[in-house]
């Protein structure tokens, strides 16, 4: 059971206020600047549709879905790019890397995942988003780039 949830800061508030300047008596726009916010650490948004999606398709649920999560913990903030070595996740999800082979098609196929290039993915921000999704999508759209 999970007893707290843990937080980091990041940003810094900034704000704008009208103010009278002690010297001239002139009323100015100053910039307020405040400590940085506090967020959810580890928080990762999933869309309803998604989720009810997810639960009802039985390639996903209670199989892929493992991969997937592995995945939203492994994302950062603001991208939708992760890396993914199978024999790596293999050993920290303990099941076989042909597991992780065929879970990941099958992310694949459902388009949620896609390949970017060897070990390199990209998740659909349409389903799951660690930051702002909306800015994430055309990224996600784009065909992906031939690496010579």
């Amino acid at each position: 059971m999970i007893e707290k949830i843990d937080t980091k800061k990041r940003g810094t508030k900034f704000s704008k206020q009208q103010a009278i300047d002690p010297y001239t008596g002139e009323l100015k726009e100053i910039l307020l600047i405040g400590d940085p916010e506090e967020f959810d650490k580890n928080f990762v948004k999933v869309f309803h549709a998604f989720t009810e999606a997810l639960i009802s398709d039985t390639d996903i649920a209670g199989k892929a879905i493992r991969l997937l999560f592995w995945i939203m913990k492994e994302l950062e903030t603001g991208s939708i790019e992760f890396y993914m070595h199978p024999q790596d996740v293999a050993n920290e999800l303990k099941v076989s890397e042909r597991t992780i082979r065929n879970w990941r098609k099958t992310l694949e196929e459902k388009g949620i995942i896609k390949k970017i290039r060897p070990n390199l993915y990209q998740l659909n921000p349409a389903c799951v988003v660690k930051g702002k999704g909306h800015t994430l999508l055309d990224e996600f759209r784009k065909p992906k780039e031939d690496k010579k």
